[in-house]
């Protein structure tokens, strides 16, 4: 979404006739439409949820960019993108802040043993639907991974990656709910 801080900020990732008069409260617009019209059950946030470098205030902007989901009262869950903690907020703080909001089933890491890399590393079980055989069974597993910001290593420019440590953390969690 690249939300950042409300009017003052342009669209990022349209066309230049598009640019004029366009701000983060279209996204908002289009954000509130789109609930309306599908009605979900459940919203899923990607990453990218704030574009920190233009978020001058972390917190405000991450309220800014969910609210749209915590008034409808539908869950939702949110997982980092590469940009989340360029404001206000450090990536496991960003993380922090999302778990305390309303509605969200996000989660900063599993309990674990090991140590996984990065910060909202999660599985959220969907069950079947209440009065099928499938209730109180879990028919989807939904994986968000934290694919990191920039790279830790200085031979490799660019974005950061999954890293082993969540990779063996997905295998060892999906075998484990087979």
């Amino acid at each position: 979404m690249h939300y950042a801080d409300g009017i003052s900020t342009p669209c990022e990732d349209v066309l230049p006739y598009q640019f004029k008069g366009c701000s983060d409260l279209n996204t908002t617009h289009f954000f509130n439409r789109m609930i309306k019209a599908e009605n979900p059950d459940f919203i899923v946030f990607t990453g990218d949820n704030i574009f920190g470098s233009d978020a001058t205030y972390a917190v405000k902007s991450l309220n800014a960019a969910f609210a749209p989901a915590i008034a409808s009262g539908i869950p939702w869950a949110a997982v980092l993108g590469n940009h989340d903690q360029e404001s206000t907020l450090s990536r496991e703080g960003v993380m922090k802040y999302i778990v305390t909001m309303q509605h969200t089933l996000s989660q900063l890491n599993p309990s674990s043993p090991n140590m996984i890399d990065g910060f909202g590393n999660y599985n959220l079980e969907v069950g079947g639907v209440e009065g099928s055989n499938l209730q109180n069974k879990s028919i989807l597993n939904l994986y968000y991974l934290d694919s990191g910001d920039y790279s830790t290593v200085p031979s490799i420019h660019g974005y950061g990656w999954i890293k082993t440590s969540q990779q063996v953390w997905f295998k060892q969690t999906s075998l484990k709910l087979q």
